[in-house]
């Protein structure tokens, strides 16, 4: 639109990933960084090493029915320095980015047809304050968007203002959600597709889909931008 390339003249839009200036199309991250990202070769080998995570951390648990992931975690690059600016600095059109970019990689599976419904992983209302919104639900929206599904975000509640778990161990982890999330009331449709924002020791995840579970769910798949295991 003209207003956007007017915009773009007198405001000129950066790479969160390197800072150089995006074209007028670009939003948020050039393609140069989003090639530099290490992505999985395909979306099986994507929800191989999801599943492996929940196998390893929570074998008691149910595993994700299906699972999809952009990218492996690697500190001090571009993706880590974009995540974090999704995730505190209220750079909320990062989200749209990689909701498209996951979307685009779900569609492609059987699966995708039978979600009733894309849920987020909630913030407590108290971290929504602070950070201004919900990351996952920006990302839950933009994959909704392409699978053309509903969004429900009154499934689940986090009741407990968490502690971040970046830096906690797995049982530090657990203990964090442990009871932190409980169904909201409202009815919980059987089939339902979680989206997260990172996924490092599925704690959250697994509270998530247990308190979905105990209100009605019997499958959950799974959808993380990146994967820091």
């Amino acid at each position: 639109m003209l207003i956007d390339e007017m915009l773009h003249l007198f405001y000129p839009r950066v790479c969160t990933g390197c800072h150089s200036l995006l074209a007028p199309k670009e939003r948020g991250i050039c393609p140069e960084c989003i090639a530099s990202f290490d992505a999985f070769s395909d979306a099986d080998a994507a929800g191989y090493a999801v599943k492996e995570v929940f196998r390893r951390n929570y074998p008691a648990s149910n595993q994700p029915e299906s699972a999809w992931t952009l990218y492996r975690f690697h500190k001090n690059d571009r993706l880590q320095r974009v995540v974090h600016a999704m995730k505190y600095e209220g750079v909320h059109r990062l989200g749209n980015v990689f909701g498209t970019l996951l979307a685009e990689m779900i569609a492609g599976s059987t699966a995708a047809a039978a979600f009733s419904c894309i849920v987020p992983v909630p913030l407590n209302r108290l971290k929504v304050v602070e950070r201004t919104y919900n990351q996952s639900e920006v990302i839950a929206r933009a994959v909704a968007g392409v699978l053309r599904k509903d969004v429900c975000t009154d499934l689940v509640v986090c009741k407990n203002h968490t502690r971040p778990q970046a830096g906690l161990s797995l049982r530090e982890r657990h203990s964090n959600v442990k009871d932190a999330f409980t169904p909201s009331g409202n009815v919980v449709p059987e089939n339902i597709l979680l989206v997260d924002d990172v996924l490092t020791t599925g704690s959250t995840a697994t509270a998530v889909m247990r308190a979905l579970e105990s209100a009605g769910a019997r499958q959950i798949s799974l959808a993380t931008v990146v994967l820091a295991a």
